[in-house]
């Protein structure tokens, strides 16, 4: 396990901290005080640790809100970080210094972000609703690498437990075989504590049917989505964490405590283990993906924060 030493990183005692390859970037907006679920905004930071999750250092963003997304582009070779509240995205390059942000990608609800191959930026709005305070489209935004808008998509949700989350997690693959492999066609996606597992064909432009669809009956729900390199979807499943096939078959259920909260999931650019994140209690672990072993941990103390990881390539 790792010494978590993160809250010496402050906004009063901001220290130099660049992006190494295999470093992990997680969501963590800093407040003093004891936090609610239901105001839990602070000053926009992304923790940055090595990849055995001991802490190197915090991004600042210059924002009031939540961090929600997190994702490096390996085209563009920059960390882009959104935040739900203060409806902003901002870039990071390797040396841990904040880029100009685009203009275009500003002034919406926006959460998880997904980088295709070619260096498009694909954005989900996290909100769906027209009632204060939930108020957002809940669409698909497509931006090329320049930051100029290319499309947006009016996507299928998934009331979920809760009524008002739009898009809050997806991945992007090729849509079929003969589609171009520079590009990343099609988005696999979820609503927050729903049941399904959507997906758009964003070079068509049309919703496609269901990947497939959790049992009514059983108590997971959708939290967080990632792909293996063989094609499997891992899922933070809200009380743990699953492996399923792309026809919903469940694969692998993995040992990991069953405390509510387990959302934020990315598989290791290596393919070979994945990072789980608990939002409720600041649990951050990476465990094989074969075995469910844990392989290094970080008890962040950082409760309601914890909604996105990435990994620096």
């Amino acid at each position: 396990m790792s010494i978590n030493d993160s809250m010496r990183f402050t906004s009063d005692n901001i220290l130099p901290v660049s992006l190494e390859t295999g470093d992990v970037c997680i969501a963590a907006s800093f407040s003093e005080g004891e936090v609610d679920i239901r105001r839990n905004s602070g000053e926009g930071r992304v923790l940055v640790y090595d990849k055995d999750l001991n802490v190197k250092g915090a991004l600042w963003t210059g924002e009031q809100g939540l961090v929600i997304g997190l994702e490096y582009c390996a085209q563009s070779l920059t960390l882009f970080v959104s935040d739900v509240s203060s409806q902003t995205v901002k870039r990071f390059s390797r040396d841990g210094n904040m880029m100009p942000a685009f203009p275009a990608m500003q002034g919406k609800d926006f959460g998880v972000i997904a980088a295709a191959r070619n260096g498009d930026i694909v954005i989900g709005e996290h909100i769906k609703g027209d009632k204060f305070p939930f108020i957002g489209g809940g669409e698909i935004y497509q931006f090329g690498g320049d930051g100029m808008l290319r499309n947006h998509f009016a996507a299928e949700h998934d009331p979920g437990k809760f009524g008002f989350h739009g898009v809050t997690n997806l991945l992007l693959t090729a849509g079929d075989q003969s589609s171009d492999q520079t590009r990343d066609q099609k988005a696999v996606y979820i609503s927050e504590t729903g049941k399904r597992v959507m997906q758009y064909d964003l070079a068509a432009g049309c919703q496609m049917e269901d990947l497939f669809v959790l049992s009514d009956e059983d108590e997971k729900s959708t939290a967080g989505i990632a792909m293996t390199p063989d094609g499997d979807i891992l899922m933070g499943t809200v009380y743990g964490a699953c492996l399923f096939s792309q026809k919903g078959g469940l694969l692998k259920t993995y040992d990991i405590p069953k405390e509510r909260g387990w959302s934020a999931v990315r598989v290791s650019r290596d393919g070979a283990n994945f990072f789980v994140a608990n939002f409720f209690t600041g649990r951050l672990e990476k465990r094989s993906l074969d075995t469910g072993q844990v392989i290094a941990s970080a008890d962040t103390g950082l409760v309601y924060r914890l909604a996105s990881i990435a990994e620096i390539a």
